[in-house]
């Protein structure tokens, strides 16, 4: 995606909101990013394959990941629309043990 195609999905994206994006700095996105793909690995998660390709332009935090994921100490889980929300549930189920997590699923 080149620049001026980056700054239209960002003015896309953002006229959701009653504000603009605020700018974070580039070691807070490394450990967010980076962060978020551990976490997800670590309970049975991968990203998709494109992540790699992408993540060598984002570099990679300079020491541990200072961030804490999940909810309450356990993951927690928000479906998306296009989310198999069964095969999270199971992973998760899998990974730590049903009861052990949190989620919230769309009704119907």
């Amino acid at each position: 995606m080149g620049l001026g195609s980056l700054d239209a999905w960002r003015r896309e994206f953002f006229s959701a909101f009653d504000s603009p994006g605020v700018e974070a700095p580039l070691e807070l996105a490394q450990h967010l990013v980076h962060g978020a793909v551990a976490f997800a690995r670590g309970l049975g998660f991968e990203p998709y394959e494109e992540f790699a390709a992408a993540a060598v332009y984002l570099g990679e935090p300079a020491g541990p990941v200072p961030i804490e994921f999940g909810r309450d100490g356990v993951p927690f889980y928000v479906a998306g629309p296009y989310d198999d929300a069964r095969f999270v549930v199971r992973t998760l189920d899998a990974a730590v043990g049903e009861g052990n997590y949190h989620y919230v699923l769309p009704m119907g």
